[in-house]
Formats: C-alpha cells, structure tokens, sequence
C-alpha cells in the first residue's frame, strides 16, 4: 500500500432531519466506486468535519435554552441502527463525530414580536479509526441526541459535511482483505 500523491474532498448535505428521528439513521452514500478492473485503487479519509446549515432563527422558534448533540458516523457500508452504529468494534465502522449545540433566546419565554435565538456550538470531536481504506463505498449518517420538548418542537436540521482523502495504490490481496472488511466480516481471526 502506498500514497499516489492524489487528493479528493467530498462536500454535501444530508437531508434536512427533525430532531424526533433520534434512532433512525437514514445513511447517505458520498462516494461509490466500482470499477471491477481497477482493484488497485483505494482512499484513507484523512479528516472530517460536520456543521448545521441552519441559524438558530431557521431551526424555529425556542420558549426555553435548550442544548442539543449530533453524533455523525463514516462507514464503508450502511449501517443503519442499532447495535452495530456508533460501535468502534464494527469493521464497517471507520469515523465517529459528536457535536454539542445550544440554542439560546434572550427573550425566550417573554412575549416579543423579535426573537434573537442563538445556535452556539459548544464542542466537536472527531475520531478516525487509523487502518483502514476505503475501495467501494463510503457513507455519512447521523442522529439528533439529547432532544426534549423545546429541541423536538424545532423543524429540524440539515447537516452539512466536509471529508478529505487520500489516494492509495494496493495490492491485490490487500483489495481483498479490505473489501472484506468493508463488508463487516471479521478478519482479526
């Protein structure tokens, strides 16, 4: 396995998710590449990165402070649900994120004709799992964590995401080892 030297960013959005959905993940392919005669080639993701599209105006309208977390996950297959999601043991499992929000209206509870609500993010961390390659099939999926009445009342939100690659030249048994872990079968033995 070595470095071509090449680079690929992928940008998008998932679509826009109200914060009731907490369980269901709703993966969403970012990169499919299936070229049967080109077995050499591979990515390792580098880094990634999450955001919400929406001001905390466009998420809707708060009667309390509220905070809020999204947890993100890169695989190399779907995995939609429970107890296979968020799991490090998953082999299809390669990145995990978590992002901690609040939202805050200074006039929250008061009757006023403006609202100035906040959306703040507090945290974000990022972990990427150190050996792996991706040959066929990277996906992002999400969920809403920590909802209550004042969160579940929103209208959602759309997650934007930034993943950077690199390329990789492999072997053929190395595109076999990796294309079986990218299925969720065990190789450790």
């Amino acid at each position: 396995m070595k470095k071509t030297g090449k680079t690929l960013t992928l940008s998008g959005q998932m679509d826009k998710r109200p914060f009731i959905y907490r369980l269901d993940r709703f993966p969403k392919t970012i990169l499919e590449y299936s070229n049967v005669l080109d077995l050499k080639k591979a990515w390792k993701v580098k880094d990634f990165r999450c955001w919400i599209q929406e001001t905390g105006v466009e998420m809707g309208t708060v009667t309390d402070n509220a905070t809020f977390g999204i947890d993100v996950q890169l695989s190399t297959d779907d995995i939609p649900n429970n107890p296979d999601w968020n799991n490090a043991e998953e082999n299809r499992a390669i990145g995990w994120g978590t992002l901690s929000y609040a939202l805050s209206d200074t006039f929250a509870g008061k009757a006023q004709n403006f609202t100035g609500v906040q959306r703040m993010l507090l945290n974000s961390e990022y972990w990427m799992h150190p050996e792996h390659l991706v040959q066929n099939k990277l996906t992002i999926s999400a969920q809403g964590t920590g909802g209550n009445a004042v969160i579940e009342a929103l209208e959602g939100y759309t997650l934007n995401y930034i993943v950077y690659l690199e390329e990789y030249d492999i072997t053929p048994d190395e595109s076999i080892i990796f294309n079986i872990k990218g299925k969720a079968q065990n190789v450790s033995g």
